[in-house]
C-alpha cells in the first residue's frame, strides 16, 4: 500500500514539473514574440494629417467624373438629394 502511494506521488510530482516547465517555456515564447512585434515598425499609409486625398489642381467633381468612367460597378457612389 505504501509503495503504491509513493508511485502516485512520484507521478504527480513528475506531471506537475513537466507542466510547469512547459508553461514557463510558453510564457517565454509569448514574451519574446510580443517584444519582437513591439520593435517592428508599424504600417502607416504615409499621409500627414494636413495632407489631403485630392491632388492639387483637381476638384471633387473631377474625381467623381473619372471614377464613373472606370468600368462597371467601380468608382465612387453618387449621393442623391
Amino acid at each position: 500500500d505504501f509503495a503504491e502511494g509513493n508511485i502516485h506521488h512520484k507521478a504527480l510530482l513528475i506531471s506537475v514539473t513537466v507542466c510547469s516547465i512547459l508553461l514557463v517555456l510558453i510564457i517565454i515564447f509569448c514574451y519574446f514574440r510580443y517584444k519582437r512585434q513591439e520593435t517592428r515598425p508599424r504600417y502607416s499609409i504615409g499621409l500627414e494629417q494636413d495632407e489631403t486625398y485630392i491632388p492639387p489642381g483637381e476638384s471633387l467633381k473631377d474625381l467623381i467624373e473619372q471614377s464613373q468612367s472606370s468600368g462597371s460597378g467601380s468608382g465612387l457612389p453618387l449621393l442623391v438629394r
